[in-house]
C-alpha cells in the first residue's frame, strides 16, 4: 500500500512539475520513476554521452531537467516487442 501511495505522490509531483516550467528539476527518485527504471540504472545511464546532464544543486544533490529527460525519451527509437517463438501456451 505504501509503494502505491509513493507512486501516486511521484506521479502527482511530476504532473505539478510539468505544469510549472520547462526548467523544472526532478530528483533521482522521480527521474527513475519517470523513466520506469531503478535509480541504479538511472546513474548508469547518466554515464552515457547521449543522456541528459545532471544538474548539481549542491555538492551532494543532483537533479535533471524534466524537459531534457522528456526530449531524451522522445528521441529514443521505437521498437516492436519481440515475438515469442515456441514454448508458449496456445
Amino acid at each position: 500500500m505504501i509503494e502505491h501511495h509513493n507512486n501516486k505522490s511521484i506521479s502527482a509531483a511530476l504532473h505539478n512539475a510539468r505544469a510549472l516550467s520547462d526548467q523544472t528539476l526532478i530528483r533521482p527518485r522521480g527521474a527513475a520513476a519517470m523513466l520506469g527504471i531503478s535509480r541504479k540504472h538511472l546513474y548508469a545511464l547518466a554515464e552515457q554521452p547521449d543522456f541528459p546532464p545532471r544538474i548539481y544543486i549542491s555538492d551532494r544533490v543532483v537533479a535533471w531537467r524534466v524537459r531534457d529527460l522528456e526530449e531524451w525519451i522522445n528521441n529514443r527509437p521505437v521498437t516492436n516487442a519481440p515475438t515469442k517463438h515456441g514454448g508458449g501456451h496456445e
